[in-house]
């Protein structure tokens, strides 16, 4: 089916009033659930969806549950609205290998319900900011795959297409999906847990060469994974005030999982992960030419961040989340914005880089007019007395610096000061808050503290 998107809220203010289409499929008839990617439904966003199927009948749909971390998300219509012809696809159980046949059917290119065949050339990479498995086939995905399903020739969906380019496509395994089908099937959110680690798949043999890897664990570990293709998984970095960043180290090969061979399998990494609640989780790595030991108790991983947003001055602004956490080194708690409108006050704390940098980037707000921001309640709180000022005064940390013309700043994280000019009668603040229960954006306009 194609779903179409209308984004009226967005971290990233060049999206607010956007609109842009991608795929989805049924996954539940019962229940009316729709499987498509994370950046489908909008990331740190506030949507609307419509949803067109083959037959060209349309309906809206509510977003049930987006991953806190990996590209996928879930939608909910109501079942009446499904053609009488729709079925719910069936999911494989059997892994995508290298030089299997693929097919998929999606709206790419805008070409709604438009097919092609392919053909896989890697089963193991992570090309995310965070990781999460992804299988490579040639195939041609543009604008719009984003979502598609990718079926075996049986028939079964072994994927979801989440990116790609002109000559090949970049898909998610399946597995990712179905497990947390299987909690929203029995009325519950996914469990989803991190130990704050971002793993990314290295060369066996230069594991061996450089040391970090015994000669004997890579006869092992080619007899155990014929097929993993010379690839391992390594820690790439921890995250800060997380269980893993006192205990693992860059460069630690992931050996084992609760005394599990683990190999290449990052899909089955992350499912171990999730399986244990409140215990901790052991795992081995290599680190150096020596097996260590190590036992860490994951955490929850919740949509607490990208479920409540505040309009106020051109800018959307977010709390603390686990994003942030990755792209900055931030301990939290905080209060964030990552771009401005043009005619925004707070325009002036992301200056045009020169030099064509990043022009949307995280600016944590420490202070505004001497009062300390450490949450949207903060915020929320304050803007009252903001809309009756002409002026007033922030405290900011620009963690990825800027470079400009004759003015350089430094990624340096060190607290900025800045005087903005503020016009109230063009700016309506807003609250944007998720309702789990009606699956739906509660709004409330902040009003002045003067009547």
């Amino acid at each position: 089916m194609i779903i179409k998107v209308k984004s009226y809220a967005s971290t990233q203010n060049d999206l607010n009033g956007k609109a842009w289409s991608g795929t989805g499929f049924i996954v539940n008839l019962e229940k009316g659930l729709i499987a498509t990617n994370h950046h489908v439904t909008g990331d740190m966003a506030v949507c609307t969806y419509e949803v067109k199927f083959s037959d060209g009948t349309t309906t809206t749909a509510k977003l049930n549950f987006a991953d806190p971390l990996l590209d996928f998300a879930f939608l909910t219509i109501d079942p009446k609205d499904f053609p009488k012809s729709s079925i719910a696809l069936e999911f494989s159980k059997t892994p995508i290998k290298v030089n299997d046949t693929i097919y998929s059917m999606g709206n790419s290119a805008g070409d709604e319900f438009s097919t092609y065949k392919g053909t896989v050339f890697n089963v193991y990479e992570s090309l995310g900011a965070f990781s999460e498995q992804s299988f490579r086939f040639s195939g041609l995905t543009v604008g719009g795959a984003s979502g598609s399903p990718v079926f075996d020739e049986d028939g079964k969906v072994v994927g979801i297409i989440y990116g790609g380019k002109l000559v090949s496509g970049a898909a998610l395994p399946i597995s990712y999906v179905a497990r947390a089908l299987q909690s929203l099937n029995k009325g519950e959110l996914p469990n989803r847990q991190s130990l704050g680690l971002v793993l990314r798949y290295d060369d066996l043999k230069d594991a061996v060469n450089v040391g970090n890897l015994p000669t004997a664990a890579q006869d092992e570990y080619n007899k155990a994974f014929p097929l993993a293709h010379n690839k391992i998984l390594v820690v790439d970095t921890r995250l800060v005030e997380s269980p893993a960043n006192n205990q693992f180290m860059a460069g630690d090969v992931i050996w084992k999982v609760q005394k599990e061979l683990i190999g290449p399998e990052l899909a089955k990494f992350d499912e171990l992960i999730d399986s244990v609640s409140n215990k901790s989780i052991s795992i081995e790595v290599y680190r150096e030419g020596k097996l260590v030991s190590i036992d860490v108790k994951p955490y929850t991983l919740t949509n607490k961040g990208a479920e409540e947003f505040i309009q106020f001055g051109g800018a959307t602004w977010f709390d603390y989340n686990e994003k942030i956490r990755l792209m900055t080194g931030d301990k939290g708690p905080g209060v964030f914005i990552s771009s401005a409108d043009i005619t925004s006050p707070f325009k002036e704390l992301f200056k045009s880089n020169f030099f064509g940098g990043i022009s949307g980037r995280p600016i944590k707000i420490i202070q505004i007019n001497g009062k300390p921001i450490q949450n949207l309640t903060d915020l929320e709180k304050l803007i009252p007395e903001l809309l009756t000022k002409k002026m007033f005064s922030i405290r900011f940390i620009d963690f990825l610096g800027q470079q400009t013309f004759g003015d350089t700043v430094s990624a340096d994280r060190q607290e900025r000061f800045l005087i903005l000019k503020y016009d109230s009668k063009f700016d309506s603040p807003k609250t944007f808050t998720f309702n789990r229960k009606m699956l739906e954006w509660d709004i409330k306009e902040i009003k002045s503290g003067h009547s």
